[in-house]
């Protein structure tokens, strides 16, 4: 794909995507047509896991890992203030970088494929 058919295929991606944003029921279709479409990955799920399970005080969940960059993925729903907590599973309140980060912290998910 070239840079010009990039730019067009993310152009079209977003405006698909816009105004849409339901967490918990578009999460992997989101990320996986962005894999695919824009950034030309032609199977996107050998390369990405989806609620990986990790055992916090509790057991909690990675919405995207993609173990070969190490990248977490923490989504929300479209309109959550991504500034403020939001209540976990455990009781504490966290903002999504915290919550990220109590996952990046963790780090025994990295052998997950």
């Amino acid at each position: 794909m070239t840079e010009n058919e990039q730019i067009e295929a993310a152009k079209v991606f977003a405006e698909k995507w816009q105004g849409k944003g339901y967490e918990k029921g578009e999460t992997q279709k989101f990320w996986m047509e962005l894999i695919r479409t824009v950034y030309g990955v032609e199977v996107p799920e050998d390369y990405m896991n989806f609620e990986v399970q990790i055992q916090l005080s509790n057991v909690s969940f990675i919405d995207v890992y993609i173990p070969s960059t190490k990248v977490i993925i923490e989504q929300k729903s479209i309109g959550t203030d991504l500034t403020k907590g939001i209540k976990q599973s455990d009781g504490t309140w966290l903002t999504p970088m915290q919550q990220m980060i109590r996952y990046a912290n963790y780090g025994e998910y990295e052998n997950e494929v």
